[in-house]
């Protein structure tokens, strides 16, 4: 795993601005990662998870991307490595279950 001159590397968690995934990235940062907060749809909520972590002292920014499109998965990849320190982890929590969990055999 490389890292930058500090040591620094950065987290991307999908579906990172709300409930599993919002409270993994705050917890990424207070262990010492930058964090790439993935959203879909809801800007509002992941930039609030990254602002909750920039005021606690720590570094991370949201990109917006549905992980369903290659393309904007790319594009998200790019702007990741251009804006925070090598990208050392993944939290893959993003994802749609269009089958409610009772009719799950």
């Amino acid at each position: 795993m490389r890292s930058d001159r500090s040591g620094a590397r950065t987290l991307l968690v999908t579906g990172g601005g709300r409930g599993i995934g919002a409270a993994a990235c705050r917890l990424a940062a207070a262990q010492g990662w930058a964090v790439a907060v993935n959203y879909a749809r809801d800007a509002a909520a992941a930039d609030a998870v990254v602002a909750a972590i920039v005021a606690a002292g720590g570094r991370a920014r949201s990109f917006q991307a549905d992980v369903a499109d290659d393309a904007a998965v790319v594009a998200m990849f790019v702007a990741i490595d251009r804006d925070l320190p090598p990208l050392g982890g993944l939290v893959n929590n993003a994802g749609v279950v269009d089958t409610p969990v009772g009719s799950m055999r």
